[in-house]
């Protein structure tokens, strides 16, 4: 009983009093603003989920623009679709899974950032090409070479051959042969606009013309999700200030510093 009430005397003293009632307002204004940071997040998240939604319906419906660089080389544009790796649709799963299968994707397709995917058409000709023609009793060869350097990665090469037989006029084609390579280098990139990503893809190789261009940005919102305290036992270093009991039974008020097992629930958890 001694014990007891001079506890009662130190809880009923003035400075503890205060300092019992600043720790917990300290206690509730975490726990309030722990429940704003949720509430901040959740409005956050479904904005994003509707600005997503609104992106990928008008990249649906966007198309293929062009425009020049200094260099005067053409740029094709179009905007990018933008995909929630946890929440694909059937239809977006199943595209997903055909670059799976093209790229040779093994692992999971949650460690893939974007997939590219373009169709080209290239026209070219072959004019006042180096011809070459031998001839000897029965065969007649023509050998035509068209080689094109435009830089180290952009280059075509064009070579043929056709035997002909010496008869009379029809000529009378006995073997052809044509050898026909492409060097070409593709610049591609993803940027972040006001109006969301777009992609932009050229090339100095002349007279390519980009038919379909399509990108996929993925993304996995629950990697970005903020860490939500949990209710648990931890071991931990405690610095405050209360009540200590020593050795000759007497109680003490002021600063204590000890390591304990702690349990604390969810909302106490910032």
């Amino acid at each position: 009983m001694i014990i007891f009430k001079n506890i009662l005397d130190k809880i009923l003293n003035k400075n503890t009093l205060i300092f019992i009632g600043a720790s917990l307002f300290v206690v509730f204004f975490m726990r309030q603003c722990n429940q704003i940071d949720e509430l901040k997040y959740k409005v956050e998240s479904t904005q994003k989920v509707a600005d997503r939604n609104l992106n990928n319906y008008k990249a649906s419906l966007d198309t293929i623009k062009i425009e020049k660089n200094a260099k005067n080389e053409l740029i094709s544009k179009i905007r990018s679709f933008e995909f929630e790796v946890n929440e694909l649709t059937d239809s977006n799963s199943n595209l997903i899974e055909k670059y799976k299968s093209s790229l040779n994707i093994n692992k999971e397709i949650e460690k893939v950032n974007s997939i590219i995917a373009s169709n080209l058409i290239i026209k070219d000709s072959i004019l006042n090409a180096v011809t070459s023609i031998t001839q000897s009793a029965d065969t007649t060869t023509i050998s035509i070479v068209d080689n094109k350097k435009w830089d180290k990665y952009n280059w075509r090469t064009f070579s043929g051959s056709i035997d002909l037989l010496n008869n009379e006029n029809p000529f009378e084609v006995i073997t052809s042969r044509f050898d026909f390579k492409q060097g070409i280098s593709l610049t591609a990139g993803i940027i972040d606009t006001k109006e969301g990503s777009i992609l932009k893809i050229t090339s100095p190789y002349p007279n390519l013309e980009f038919t379909r261009i399509e990108n996929i940005n993925l993304i996995n919102d629950r990697l970005n999700r903020p860490t939500v305290g949990k209710a648990g036992w931890s071991i931990g270093i405690g610095v405050g200030y209360g009540f200590s009991l020593n050795t000759g039974q007497t109680i003490n008020v002021g600063p204590t510093i000890g390591i304990g097992l702690v349990y604390s629930p969810k909302w106490l958890r910032f």
